[in-house]
């Protein structure tokens, strides 16, 4: 129920810049063991992190010396649930700013948006997203605030693959806000960003929910 890929901290920058297969394998993890951390420094190891963060912003990275690492971290923990697993770091953003670099072809992208969206228009995007860059996009899950619904809705998928659906209500006091990560190949974050803000639900959409 997790895909659990074990990284050489001490060979991976290397690794990363001469072989795209192993960006793919960096992006589909759901657990990255960042393993060998006793044969580099502290801030090689910062590095390389910050980069295995900016191309999977969701995936778990834990520190580990001969691959040492409590079972319960990388079994049976359901990371293929999207309400598990889009737990994204709140200051993964803070970074954004900043030059990286590494021009790694594979990256993930993170939006949020705490007003309510508009589902058909949504559900366009999407459908385009599946048929057009599907290829591109390695995995790509998210969390929705849809105007005129009390309950959240759900989606997650594998290049073509696609599935969503309607989950709980939103509790009285959640924030409810809409949150999406895409990692793929080659993604432009702002075009991203513009699509999703087309998503927005208008003024007196917003207000029909109760």
């Amino acid at each position: 129920n997790a895909i659990v890929t074990v990284i050489d901290a001490l060979h991976i920058s290397d690794q990363l810049d001469r072989d795209h297969e192993a960006q793919e394998q960096v992006a589909f993890a759901d657990v990255l063991l960042l393993n060998k951390t006793d044969l580099v420094s502290s801030s090689t190891l910062q590095a390389v992190e910050q980069r295995l963060r900016n191309m999977n912003a969701t995936a778990t990275v834990i520190h580990t010396k001969n691959c040492r690492v409590d079972l319960k971290q990388i079994l049976e923990i359901d990371t293929f649930d999207v309400d598990v697993k889009l737990q994204v770091d709140p200051h993964l953003l803070d970074e954004e700013g900043h030059h990286h670099h590494h021009d790694d072809t594979v990256s993930s992208i993170v939006l949020r948006e705490e007003r309510p969206l508009d589902f058909k228009k949504l559900d366009q995007w999407m459908s385009y997203l599946v048929q057009e860059m599907g290829p591109d996009l390695y995995r790509y899950k998210g969390i929705l605030h849809v105007a005129g619904e009390k309950r959240r809705v759900v989606f997650q998928g594998l290049h073509m693959l696609f599935a969503g659906h309607v989950e709980r209500e939103w509790e009285e006091n959640e924030n409810k806000i809409s949150e999406l990560v895409f990692i793929g190949k080659n993604l432009d974050r702002d075009w991203f960003q513009k699509q999703f803000t087309n998503c927005i639900a208008e003024e007196s959409q917003s207000k029909s929910v109760s």
